[in-house]
């Protein structure tokens, strides 16, 4: 199982990087998770897509789920839905003050430590499913 994950660096000057990764084992997941860290505050959402569901139209190439991902100020957002579970943010850390990119937005409250971001990266990659280790919630 695998999952691609892309997104932009977007740097001060304007210039910017496309940035791809495949995911296929959890120390995957973590690397990718500290590159993403490490690139703050220059990283743009993460476009997670889950390479072993299914296609919603495989003709036009349309995935059957949208996951969006960020890391901003120490926090890892995620929103979720798929043709089981409408669009969704995680119940996170009160403290995270959420973030605004061109495809996602992500509420205030919904990012979460990283370690739970990272085990609920893992917990997708491994299930193909939404995952199950955070409360998830439509705001």
């Amino acid at each position: 199982m695998s999952i691609t994950a892309g997104w932009a660096v977007i740097r001060e000057d304007g210039s910017y990087e496309g940035m791809n990764a495949t995911l296929e084992t959890p120390e995957d997941v973590v690397a990718f998770v500290q590159r993403v860290a490490a690139a703050d505050p220059y990283a743009d959402s993460i476009r997670v897509v889950h390479n072993d569901r299914p296609f919603w139209d495989a003709e036009q190439g349309f995935t059957d789920h949208d996951v969006f991902a960020a890391i901003v100020d120490g926090f890892g957002y995620l929103s979720h839905q798929d043709s089981d579970h409408a669009k969704a943010y995680p119940l996170g850390d009160p403290e995270a003050a959420g973030c605004e990119f061109d495809d996602e937005e992500f509420p205030a409250g919904s990012g979460l430590v990283l370690e739970q971001f990272t085990a609920a990266l893992v917990e997708f990659l491994r299930t193909t499913k939404r995952p199950t280790n955070i409360e998830w919630t439509a705001r």
